[in-house]
């Protein structure tokens, strides 16, 4: 069978719908999987088993400067890539229900209700509905087990191996000697993809002080982020890494014994490689990620709508260091 998942963006979900592939290989004999993802998010998928195939596509370049030979250029990227017995679009966005129907006649994706974009429905052959308060990698799953035929359960889920995969390079061999044998390691994610999701960096300082017996290390992507941490490194112990690429961010996940960070796609690394991690919520709910004895939502006690968020809402701001740091200590210990 030639599946194809449409999955373009964003990291944190990409890296959740990923959480089912391992099933599908248990489950589905003689099976190539193929994934269409947004070209900056490649390298999550790179290395992995699972993955047959990886077709990046340049959606957002298309954005910033539409153009007929763009789209030409998209066309012919996905017509070429093969041919496929189902394709099922996991992002229920009309931009991804049109890459998955010039994939494939035979497409599934969400109902008219669960799409993000109703109006994507109209694009796929088989529909189906998906709670969207549910779990992100819960309903991602869900999705697919259905388009299959297949049973993928949270219990299930809950045992999965984990499934991301990096090269050792010279990269990786410079980042490992940031990695102290002496002490165990907290890498803090200080930055999202939007104000709403950010802790502020003088509260990530007052964690960091709180936690002086550990080596705490600072991850950082852009510019903006990167201002953002260097106020976490000016007032406590922290260290801010240098700027890392997809393959030196999965491997600094791998070598620390705990990831801190807001809901945003570095953050949910920690639960697809089976390491700790605490997650701090605000204006998203804790449905985002998959809470397991070592991977913790911390929340700010806001009631959050699970379907539509608030970017006006800066509730994570309210989250107290001390409770953050306690329970650090807890998941250490």
């Amino acid at each position: 069978m030639r599946l194809a998942i449409v999955r373009l963006t964003a990291m944190g979900d990409v890296i959740h719908t990923m959480a089912a592939l391992q099933f599908i290989r248990e489950r589905v004999e003689d099976i190539h999987i193929t994934w269409f993802v947004e070209e900056k998010f490649a390298d999550i998928l790179k290395d992995s088993p699972d993955v047959d195939k990886i077709v990046p596509i340049n959606m957002h370049k298309l954005k910033e400067r539409f153009s007929l030979s763009g789209i030409k250029d998209i066309y012919r990227t996905i017509k070429n890539s093969g041919d496929y017995d189902l394709v099922i679009d996991v992002q229920g966005l009309i931009k991804s229900a049109i890459v998955a129907r010039v994939a494939g006649d035979k497409v599934a994706g969400l109902d008219y209700e669960s799409a993000r974009e109703s109006i994507s429905s109209f694009f796929y052959k088989y529909r189906y509905f998906v709670d969207c308060s549910d779990i992100a990698p819960m309903r991602f799953a869900s999705l697919i087990s259905k388009a299959l035929g297949i049973s993928i359960t949270k219990k299930m889920l809950l045992q999965k191996s984990p499934y991301l995969y990096f090269e050792e390079n010279g990269d990786t061999k410079r980042l490992s000697k940031y990695f102290k044998s002496d002490k165990k390691s907290i890498l803090i994610v200080t930055g999202t993809s939007n104000d709403s999701k950010t802790y502020p960096p003088e509260r990530f300082a007052e964690v960091a002080n709180l936690l002086k017996e550990y080596q705490i290390l600072l991850v950082a992507g852009n510019e903006k982020e990167r201002k953002l941490a260097k106020i976490v490194e000016q007032n406590s112990n922290a260290e801010l890494l240098e700027p890392l690429n997809l393959n030196s961010l999965k491997f600094v996940v791998s070598k620390c014994d705990l990831l801190i960070g807001g809901d945003t796609g570095p953050s949910h690394m920690a639960w697809a490689m089976n390491k700790p991690s605490i997650i701090l919520f605000g204006s998203t709910p804790k449905s985002m990620m998959m809470e397991t004895p070592i991977n913790i939502a911390i929340t700010s006690g806001v009631k959050v709508d699970p379907c539509r968020f608030d970017k006006k809402d800066r509730s994570i701001t309210t989250i107290d260091p001390k409770v953050i740091a306690e329970k650090a200590k807890e998941v250490l210990s």
